[in-house]
């Protein structure tokens, strides 16, 4: 597990890179790397429930890309896509498309139905991180400009 973690930050560090960010950018989105994927395989492994596994790995780095991006003046999205990398299932869309073209229906649903859970997961973590962190900055903007 954790040999896989960390070879999740180094991809990550490397997608980081990919996207021209500054160098201690790139580290601090390995490390985010390292988490998402390490809770993710907690989750999956100990847990059981592969959905709830890429829900909280893209919980935690949404929450610290949300953190970061004010503690360093940056957009989220500069931590968030790289932090984020280790827990998109590119396996298992081709898994459902190599099942597709063989005709073996039983195997693509159920792999198509584990990847739209897991991309599912993902979505609905930003974007209840998201939402939360819009709504605590319009209320201490307003809280702010009433004293």
């Amino acid at each position: 597990m954790i040999v896989a973690a960390i070879w999740s930050g180094i991809a990550s560090i490397f997608c980081s890179l990919y996207f021209n960010t500054r160098y201690l950018h790139a580290v601090i989105s390995g490390i985010l790397g390292v988490m998402s994927y390490f809770l993710y395989l907690i989750i999956r492994d100990f847990v059981g429930s592969e959905p709830l596994g890429y829900f909280i790995g893209t919980v935690a780095v949404a929450v610290a890309s949300e953190i970061l991006a004010v503690l360093m003046k940056n957009p989220a999205t500069v931590f968030l896509l790289s932090g984020l990398l280790p827990l998109v299932p590119g396996g298992g869309l081709f898994y459902t498309m190599r099942a597709a073209v063989q005709k073996e229906l039983d195997e693509m649903l159920r792999t198509g139905y584990q990847t739209i859970m897991a991309c599912a997961a993902i979505v609905l973590g930003v974007a209840v991180v998201s939402s939360i962190f819009r709504i605590v900055q319009t209320f201490l903007r307003k809280r702010k400009t009433e004293k």
